[in-house]
C-alpha cells in the first residue's frame, strides 16, 4: 500500500517538475535545456504511472515492461543531453560572472582615479555614493557624506537653485550646470556640473560629474577686467582728442561765428567767413577720424583683409618700416566684432613693433583652416624673452590677450631663431 502511494506521489511530483521546466523555458534563454528536462520528467512520470499499473493489478505484460524499459532509456538519454547543456551555460554563466567582477573592478578603479568629482544621488539629492576625489574635495569622509545631500555641500548663492536643477535633470534626463561647493574647511569652490539620470540598483537615480572651474572663473574676471580697463583707456583716449582736438576748434568756431554777427562789411567779413570754413573742415576731418578709430568704416564696407591693406599701406608709405602681409582661404563673410577685434590686435603688434622692436621689416600672414582663422606676425627686431612675455600682465599685452581670449581663442608669443618675435594668434570663426 505504502509502495503505491509513493509511487502516485513520485508520479505528481515528476508532473509538477516538468511543469516548472516548462514555466522556466519561457523565462531562460536556453530554451532547449529545460523543453529535455520537462521530456525527461513527463516520460519518468509515465514510468510511475506504468508501475502504479503493474503493482495495483498484478499484470506483467510484457509490452508494457519494454515500453517501461524504452521510457528509462529515453528519459537517460534526454537528462544526460539536458545536463549538458545546463553545464554550458553553468560555464557560461561563470564566464560571465568573471567578465562582470573584471568590469566592476575596471569601473571602480576609474570611478576612484577620476580627476573629477563624481557623484550618486537619489532624486531628491541624497547622497548614495561618491569617488574618492570628491571625498578628498570636500574633505569629509564617506561615512559623514553618504549622511548628505547637494544641500549640505552647495554655497549659500546657489542653494536656492537646487531643487530647480533635480526638477530640470528629471524632466529633461541630463543637465549641464554651474555650482559652487562649501567644503568641510569652509573653502568655495566653483564647479561646473554634468548630471544625467541613470538606473542604480532597480531604481532611478542621479549620476554628477563636477569639474573645478576656480581657475578658469578668475582668468575669466581677470579678462573682464583688462576688458574694462581698455575700454576705459579707450574712452580717455577719446574724451582727450575731442577735448584738445575736437573742443579748440568749435571755441573758436564760435567766437567767429560771434564776431560775424557785429557789423562787419567787406573784405574783413569775408576772411572771417573763410577762416570759419577752413576750420570747419578741419573740425570735420577731426569727428571723421575719431569715429574711424572707433569702428573704422573700411571694415564695416570692405572687410578685415582690405582694411589691413589699407592700414599696412599707410605704414609703409612712411618708409620707416616695411609690412609684407599675405592672406588665404578668407572667407567672404566674417562676423564683423571678429573681424574690428582681430584688425585692433595686428595695429597693436604694428604699433608695439614701431614704438618698441627698433625693427625694419615685418612679415604678417593670415589665413583660415577649417574653423580656425590663424595670423602669425613676424618682425625682424630686438626681440624680447617671449617664455617670460607669455606670463605676463602688461596692459598693452594684455590688452591684446584680453581681445584674443573675447573671442575664444589663443595667441603665443615665441622668439625667432634670428632674430625678432613671432606672435601666433587663433581664433575661432564659430562658437
Amino acid at each position: 500500500m505504502y509502495t503505491l502511494i509513493g509511487l502516485i506521489i513520485a508520479a505528481i511530483l515528476q508532473v509538477i517538475a516538468a511543469v516548472v521546466a516548462i514555466w522556466l523555458t519561457r523565462i531562460s534563454k536556453s530554451k532547449l535545456t529545460w523543453q529535455l528536462i520537462a521530456v525527461a520528467f513527463v516520460l519518468m512520470a509515465s514510468r510511475r504511472i506504468i508501475e502504479v499499473y503493474i503493482y495495483k493489478y498484478g499484470v506483467t505484460y510484457e509490452i508494457l515492461i519494454l515500453i517501461n524499459d524504452w521510457i528509462g532509456i529515453a528519459v537517460s538519454v534526454l537528462l544526460t543531453f539536458g545536463v549538458i547543456y545546463l553545464g554550458h551555460i553553468m560555464f557560461s554563466f561563470n564566464r560571465l560572472e568573471k567578465e562582470r567582477f573584471e568590469s566592476e573592478k575596471r569601473f571602480e578603479v576609474i570611478f576612484n582615479n577620476s580627476s573629477d568629482e563624481i557623484f550618486l544621488a537619489d532624486l531628491k539629492g541624497n547622497f548614495l555614493e561618491m569617488n574618492k576625489e570628491a571625498i578628498n574635495v570636500l574633505g569629509y569622509s564617506r561615512e559623514e557624506l553618504l549622511n548628505m545631500s547637494f544641500r549640505d555641500v552647495r554655497s549659500p548663492k546657489y542653494i536656492d537653485m537646487i531643487d530647480i536643477n533635480l526638477e530640470m535633470i528629471i524632466e529633461n534626463g541630463q543637465l549641464i550646470y554651474e555650482s559652487e561647493y562649501v567644503t568641510r574647511n569652509g573653502k568655495t569652490i566653483s564647479v561646473e556640473m554634468n548630471s544625467r539620470i541613470i538606473e542604480y540598483a532597480g531604481e532611478k537615480a542621479i549620476l554628477s560629474i563636477s569639474r573645478d572651474i576656480t581657475g578658469r572663473k578668475q582668468m575669466e574676471k581677470k579678462i573682464l577686467s583688462a576688458v574694462i580697463i581698455a575700454e576705459e583707456k579707450e574712452r580717455e583716449r577719446i574724451s582727450k582728442e575731442i577735448h584738445d582736438g575736437l573742443g579748440p576748434l568749435l571755441s573758436a568756431i564760435k567766437l567767429y561765428v560771434n564776431e560775424l554777427s557785429e557789423d562787419i562789411e567787406g573784405k574783413e567779413k569775408e576772411d572771417m567767413v573763410k577762416m570759419t570754413n577752413e576750420i570747419l573742415d578741419e573740425a570735420i576731418d577731426i569727428a571723421r577720424t575719431i569715429s574711424n578709430n572707433l569702428r573704422p568704416r573700411i571694415i564695416e564696407e570692405y572687410g578685415l583683409v582690405k582694411a589691413i591693406k589699407a592700414f599696412i599701406w599707410r605704414i609703409n608709405k612712411t618708409q620707416k618700416l616695411h609690412i609684407n602681409f599675405s592672406e588665404k582661404n578668407i572667407p567672404d563673410t566674417i562676423d564683423k566684432n571678429i573681424e574690428l577685434i582681430l584688425f585692433r590686435v595686428i595695429n597693436e603688434f604694428i604699433n608695439n613693433t614701431i614704438k618698441h622692436a627698433e625693427a625694419t621689416r615685418v612679415d604678417i600672414d593670415v589665413d583660415v583652416k577649417g574653423n580656425k582663422l590663424r595670423i602669425e606676425y613676424r618682425d625682424n627686431g630686438k626681440g624680447f624673452d617671449a617664455e617670460r612675455i607669455n606670463m605676463m600682465n602688461g596692459n598693452g599685452l594684455n590688452n591684446i590677450s584680453s581681445r584674443v581670449k573675447s573671442l575664444m581663442g589663443d595667441v603665443v608669443y615665441t622668439r625667432s631663431e634670428e632674430k625678432g618675435i613671432k606672435v601666433n594668434v587663433e581664433v575661432p570663426l564659430k562658437s
